[in-house]
């Protein structure tokens, strides 16, 4: 918590909010065998499922100020569809570090982050992004395909995301409308 004081010398507590957006890419194409897994784009369903996730965020006024992407052709390519639904342009970043099946990567590229940001979305992978999501806590067996959870961070700095609480405020998932 912080102490601001108003240009007529009263203080004020405010509380300083980050917004992190996890995103796991949409779904990927296994059709071509020679591929390595880094290079697999997107099959039909992600090419429809990640717009429709921008959609959704964007209705919900849940923008990012910056999305940073992992290497992988999927992350990337579900990271740029998402953005193309926003009101504004959010800046896209891209870090191989990404690319990865540790939590603590990811916990790495959030506390790399520039200050100026208020909120972020990350585009990552399985098992990192349900590993990096039990340490929040929030219990999800399997972040789908194309989900994306708001979390709110109670910091004023990315560094210390760990230390401030952290609530979820948002979940979704292409196939969750589908069940209905």
């Amino acid at each position: 918590m912080q102490v601001k004081t108003t240009t007529k010398g009263q203080q004020t507590l405010g509380i300083a909010v980050k917004f992190l957006f996890l995103t796991r890419h949409a779904k990927s194409c296994w059709d071509d065998p020679t591929l390595n897994d880094h290079d697999r784009p997107l099959n039909k369903r992600g090419k429809k499922d990640a717009p429709q996730m921008g959609k959704r965020l964007a209705a919900w006024q849940g923008m990012p100020e910056v999305i940073v992407s992992s290497s992988a052709t999927r992350a990337q390519d579900t990271a740029g569809l998402v953005a193309e639904q926003f009101t504004h342009s959010p800046r896209l970043l891209v870090f191989p570090s990404l690319y990865t099946e540790d939590w603590e990567d990811i916990a790495a590229v959030i506390e790399d982050l520039d200050e100026e940001y208020q909120s972020a979305m990350l585009v990552g992978h399985n098992p990192a992004l349900n590993h990096f999501l039990a340490q929040v806590p929030f219990e999800l067996d399997n972040l789908p395909t194309c989900g994306v959870v708001v979390i709110r961070l109670d910091s004023r700095s990315w560094r210390d995301w760990r230390e401030g609480s952290k609530q979820v405020m948002w979940l979704d998932y292409p196939k969750r409308l589908k069940k209905n």
